[in-house]
């Protein structure tokens, strides 16, 4: 009788070892995979998406920026395009200085082209995007090409734009948009949410094939 007592009790030890080890293995395992879970959740590149937080925007400026932006190096296939300005504060009247302004858009072919460098944000922006900060006056000018429509024709060329206060407030505005596209009409500019006013720009031609133009912006 004791020797069966003694044979049931090593089984049962046997099977408790045997049950312990295969849930040890199993945590470790399991253990393992959410440490990997949690570190591609908390370390991820949050800007690499279309619908990014703003502020990413803001990501990889270069070191120095002036109130200039050049968008595009001097072999950028289209039509060169200047846009000159000045950013205004809320009373319209008086100038904004040291705001950063952020812009992209399209290539001459109406996408976001990419050169293969980008990061963050600008992996959808893509290559033509830049910075400048507004001068003591409030003044800025982007040199850029001039960018196409979408190949479906759903949207007028456009330039988009953020900019970011000095208070660290940081927000969209209106795009650039030109006043000889037939898409800049009553139905697109009723359907603008964004402050900076309509954002319309007329250009003028000047020489060398080049285009010029002037957008003033009160952010209220």
């Amino acid at each position: 009788m004791l020797r069966i007592h003694v044979a049931v009790m090593k089984i049962l030890i046997i099977v408790f070892v045997s049950v312990h080890l295969n849930s040890c293995i199993r945590l470790g395992s399991n253990d393992a995979g959410f440490s990997a879970d949690r570190k591609s959740s908390v370390y991820p590149d949050t800007c690499d998406n279309p619908d990014a937080d703003i502020s990413c925007s803001f990501l990889n400026m270069p070191a120095s920026i002036s109130e200039i932006m050049q968008i595009g190096g001097k072999d950028e296939p289209g039509e060169k395009l200047s846009v000159k300005g000045t950013i205004y504060k809320a009373d319209g009247k008086t100038p904004f200085p040291g705001v950063l302004l952020y812009a992209y858009h399209t290539d001459s072919r109406g996408y976001y082209s990419k050169i293969g460098k980008e990061k963050g944000a600008q992996k959808w922006h893509g290559k033509l995007h830049g910075w400048c900060m507004t001068d003591s006056k409030g003044n800025f000018e982007i040199r850029t090409i001039k960018p196409a429509r979408y190949p479906d024709n759903s949207m007028p060329a456009h330039i988009h734009a953020a900019v970011k206060l000095s208070d660290g407030s940081m927000f969209w505005i209106s795009d650039f948009v030109f006043s000889d596209d037939d898409l800049v009409n009553e139905k697109y500019l009723s359907s603008l949410s964004y402050p900076g006013g309509t954002g319309v720009v007329t250009l003028h031609r000047q020489a060398g094939n080049s285009w010029l133009g002037t957008r003033d912006i009160v952010l209220r």
